[in-house]
């Protein structure tokens, strides 16, 4: 596996010849961070991502023909974080992320050659307030996104979550969806803001969206089964946040995480 680790602006790597990357520190509080990744041959990556009142913007780049899987790890506190991802023609990344506090986060995905597709997995812990502003843009016909967004409130935790997909005129057989569910477990007002701008006739696109908490039958379920309350409601965290992820390190710091805060 591939390797990124930034801690603050101390940058590590293990990485093979199929990837590239930058990193241009900034010189004041007013400039911004960046570090830009390229993968030029099929691989997997690993980004470790933590940062403290930081600006970043990662950009993230797959050549034609190439298939990547990218893991993410991400703790910010009080800090703002662009992700510019762009995928040439019949390549295809699946980005699985992991945070915990997005705070104000923004990506644009830019689907640029035909056959370009981007699976995207979110499993958000929010104990604060978090500002996430996700546009798809579909710059070629066949392209396809799949956007699936989970995410958890807690403590003080408040989560505003939009996702805009752009489907201009001509882009034909393009596939587009967007699926977004917010757990919350405070009183906390949550938001989610699914946007379909689409020109083309020719095209597949659906989103969905839901916040609330779990199903009384589904505790029930469980309570039934001799788990009492807030282990079932544990269980049933867990089993939300770990849908789609296969992969064991992830898995791992996921449910790592969902003990720590709900023992």
């Amino acid at each position: 596996m591939n390797k990124i680790k930034v801690v603050e602006e101390t940058v590590e790597s293990k990485l093979s010849k199929k990837i590239s990357f930058t990193v241009k520190e900034a010189k004041s509080e007013l400039e911004i961070s960046e570090l830009t990744i390229q993968i030029v041959k099929d691989s997997d990556l690993e980004l470790d991502f933590s940062c403290t009142s930081k600006k970043w913007k990662i950009n993230v780049e797959v050549l034609s023909d190439v298939h990547s899987q990218f893991y993410v790890y991400q703790k910010a506190e009080n800090s703002k974080i662009q992700y510019n991802l762009k995928i040439h023609s019949n390549a295809s990344l699946q980005l699985f992320k992991f945070q915990m506090n997005a705070n104000k986060e923004m990506m644009e995905v830019r689907l640029l050659g035909e056959g370009a597709s981007i699976d995207y997995f979110l499993k958000d812990i929010a104990f604060d307030k978090e500002t996430m502003d996700y546009y798809i843009f579909h710059d070629a016909p066949r392209t396809s996104s799949n956007i699936k967004n989970n995410v958890v409130t807690t403590q003080k935790g408040r989560a505003v979550l939009q996702v805009s997909t752009f489907i201009p005129k001509g882009m034909k057989e393009c596939i587009a969806n967007q699926t977004n569910r917010i757990i919350n477990n405070n009183e906390m007002k949550n938001e989610i803001r699914p946007n379909l701008y689409i020109e083309e006739y020719d095209v597949t696109a659906n989103h969905s969206a839901l916040i609330g908490r779990f199903r009384e039958e589904e505790l029930f379920y469980l309570e039934s089964r001799g788990i009492d309350e807030q282990q079932a409601s544990r269980l049933l965290l867990e089993g939300f946040l770990l849908s789609d992820v296969t992969n064991k390190k992830m898995r791992k710091e996921i449910l790592k995480s969902t003990k720590k805060e709900w023992r």
